[in-house]
Formats: structure tokens, sequence, C-alpha cells
């Protein structure tokens, strides 16, 4: 049935869907996570131990002290530990990503979402592709890094030789644009991703480019939003904890069921934001945004009959 293009969504618009997407299939989006990210989130909490205490420094302020609460791993193994977090997040992370992006679009296409398991198997059907597109993102950020990091030493040199409040101005410039700079870049490449998983191209980075062109500063500010409402939510929840008297591995573990209660939102936010990207591209989806949630697109002042 033709259908009237879905207009371009704003930041607004975007965090309120995925929200209303993250409580809807809450279920399936933590399975996912658990499945994926479980291991993870448990040897955290083990490795954390009584350390996680003193990240607000709470009860060292109201002179309390707990005993009797040690890691549950040897100090030497937590490098071990490090590492396999390291492959964990390397190997799944893009897994989990794709499944994520095919949950959102089953739904904007009106179809029954798989279970969790269902979504894992059809990602890892591109595993290879998702996986070595990660690295080659993965490669040229370093690369960026690299080249942004010698590019701001050189000009520290100069800002050095620059006194008083002028040359401390230059450096904060210098850092500010490097830190941009390379933002910039990882919103051009980052999505990806979903390119792979649909199979519009085998590496997708220069489709992203594509994708990304009018929307870097729109990008750049919802996901500083949503980063910014992420770390609010887990700190206050964190200081909540921190007054609780709790050993350290019981805390290190409430402390890591709320990060892995607020994961997903950002996936879930990363989806969207690509499907956006779809529509500015020319692809119609206001129907199916009014499949998620009945009535949210006002209809066309003359409406087509299916």
């Amino acid at each position: 049935m033709p259908q009237e293009a879905l207009k371009p969504m704003g930041i607004g618009r975007m965090i309120d869907l995925s929200f209303q997407l993250y409580r809807k299939h809450f279920v399936k989006l933590m399975l996912i996570m658990l499945i994926c990210y479980g291991l993870f989130y448990l040897l955290q909490a083990m490795t954390q131990g009584q350390t996680v205490q003193s990240l607000f420094d709470v009860n060292e302020l109201m002179n309390y002290s707990s005993e009797g609460a040690e890691p549950l791993l040897a100090e030497e193994s937590v490098g071990l530990v490090a590492a396999l977090f390291g492959l964990i997040f390397l190997f799944l992370t893009p897994v989990v990503i794709a499944s994520i992006v095919l949950l959102v679009h089953h739904v904007m296409q009106g179809e029954e979402v798989p279970s969790a398991l269902q979504l894992l198997r059809m990602s890892f059907k591109r595993y290879g592709g998702l996986l070595g597109s990660s690295i080659v993102f993965g490669l040229m950020m370093i690369g960026f890094g690299i080249a942004l990091v010698i590019a701001a030493m050189i000009m520290s040199v100069v800002a050095a030789a620059t006194s008083g409040i002028f040359g401390a101005f230059w450096m904060f410039l210098v850092i500010m644009g490097a830190v941009f700079t390379f933002y910039y870049f990882g919103i051009r490449f980052m999505y990806f991703l979903p390119v792979v998983v649909f199979k519009e191209d085998s590496i997708g980075i220069g489709r992203s480019w594509g994708l990304t062109r009018k929307s870097v500063w729109r990008l750049f500010g919802l996901f500083l939003i949503m980063l910014l409402l992420i770390y609010l939510f887990n700190f206050v929840a964190g200081l909540i904890l921190g007054f609780l008297p709790l050993g350290g591995v019981l805390l290190a573990l409430l402390l890591v069921i709320v990060n892995l209660l607020t994961a997903p939102i950002l996936y879930v936010v990363y989806a969207v934001s690509y499907f956006d990207l779809k529509v500015r591209d020319g692809m119609g989806l206001e129907e199916m945004i009014n499949r998620i949630v009945p009535g949210s697109v006002p209809p066309p002042p003359s409406p087509v009959d299916q």
C-alpha cells in the first residue's frame, strides 16, 4: 500500500519512542543481555568485591565500615578475568546490537517479534560480517585516536610556548577539538552494523558515512543526552545503595544489576536512530511507527484506505 513518508524525528521523539520500546520488550531485551553478558556481569561483581563500596565514599563519610567482604577471586586472577571481559565484549557486542536492531525492525514492520534466542540466532547467521566490520571500525577509530593524540601533542608544544591565559585557552581548544573530532568520526561510521545485518553492504562503513552526512549534531545531542541520563540514573542508584549496610560483593552485584537494566536502552536508541536515518534517506516508516504506539503519529489529511 502506498504510504506517506514519515517526517524525520527530533531528539525528544526518538528518546520517547526508545523508552516505549524498552518497556514493551523489556523481557526480551534482558534475556539478550543475560545470555550474552551474564557471565561478564557475574565476574565483574566477583572481582569488584569490597572496592566498589568506595566509589561513592558514602559509608566512609558516615564512619561505617563493612567487615568480612572480600573479593571472591584472588588478586592475581584479576588480570586474567579482565582479559576475558575484553574478549566477551569483542565477540558478543556486535551480536547483541544486531539482535536489538532486528527486534526494533520486526516491531516497525508490524511483525511478531521473535524470541530472544531466535533474534540471537538470526544475528549469528551474519556473525562473520558483524565481527569483521567491527574489527575494521575498531582499527579505524584506533588509527584516528593515535593521529589525534599526535596532533594534540604537537599543538601542546605550541601552547606550552605561550604563557598565561591565552596558553591555557589554546590548550583547552586543542583538547576539545581532538575529542570532538574523534566523536565526529565515531558517529559517522558507527551505523555499519545495521547495514551489515540487512545485507546492504559487506562492511557498512561507507554506507554509514552517507546516512549520517546531515545528522551529526542531532546524533551527537541524542547520545549525549542519553549517556547523561543513564549516568545520572546509575549514579543515584549507586548512591542510594551505598548508604545500605551491604557487603562488598552484594553491593557490587546490585550495582551490576542496575547497569544491566540501563544498558539495553542505549542500544534501542541506536536502533531507532538508524531507522530515522533511513527515513531521512527516503524510507517511509509512518505506518510502522503507528504499529508500535497506535495514534502516536497523526494521520495524513487524506488517508489512503488499505
